[in-house]
This record gives structure tokens, sequence and C-alpha cells, in this order.
């Protein structure tokens, strides 16, 4: 099976990784924080980190001809439970109707001040 690896423009550089890994018609979407395509920090408040997690996300479906209706599986990880109603409130004005199954955790992320990570993984008809 080919593997295509892609950094799309509009998500901020990754450093020795990729952001999307497309396997036959499954893609494997790396964890997505708040940065925005020039690297700077979204906000510092969970719903902002978590906005931006969303347009990285779409970002990258789109990367590979698809869109949030793809998504069949998200890890989301915060960094306190006390973020879980600001991640909701967001996600909810993102993922409507057809929705992915999804895990939490609640974390300690590698830099500390993101609140949230997001990743995921999508079929690509």
């Amino acid at each position: 099976m080919e593997l295509e690896r892609i950094n799309p423009e509009n998500i901020w550089s990754a450093p020795g990784y990729s952001h999307v890994v497309k396997a036959g018609n499954t893609v494997y979407i790396a964890g997505q924080v708040g940065r925005k395509p020039d690297g700077s920090l979204a906000g510092t408040d969970v719903e902002s980190q978590t906005d931006q997690i969303f347009k990285n996300l779409i970002a990258a479906l789109e990367s590979v001809g698809g869109g949030l209706d793809n998504l069949v599986k998200t890890m989301v990880y915060v960094t306190d439970a006390a973020h879980l109603p600001g991640f909701r409130k967001v996600r909810d004005k993102y993922l409507t109707g057809n929705l992915p199954a999804q895990t939490g955790v609640i974390v300690k992320l590698g830099t500390p001040e993101f609140k949230i990570e997001i990743e995921a993984i999508a079929v690509i008809p």
C-alpha cells in the first residue's frame, strides 16, 4: 500500500513529523494544537485553542479531498477536566450530524501553554 505524507501549507510547519499520512483510504492526522499557520498561539483559553485545532483539522482533511464528515475517530487530550465544557462548546459548532467516535484523556502536554490537543482518523471513500 502506498503511503502519502502531507504537511499542508495552511498548518504550522511540523518539525520531525507529518501532519497527515494517507494509507489507502484511511487518513491519520497528527495531534493538532492551537497554533496558527504562522506558529503563534491562537489564544491562552481552551475555546480559542480548540477553534484553531478544528481549523487545522479542516485544512488537514482538505489536503486529501475530505472534510469533517469523513472523521471516524478523534482523540482529545486536555490538561484539566475543567476544559471539557469549553472544548464541547466549540466542538459542537464544527461537528454536527454524523459524529465520529471519540476518546478523551486528561494529560500533561509537552508545552505548558497548550490546554488541548486533538488527533484524528478519517476515511476518504
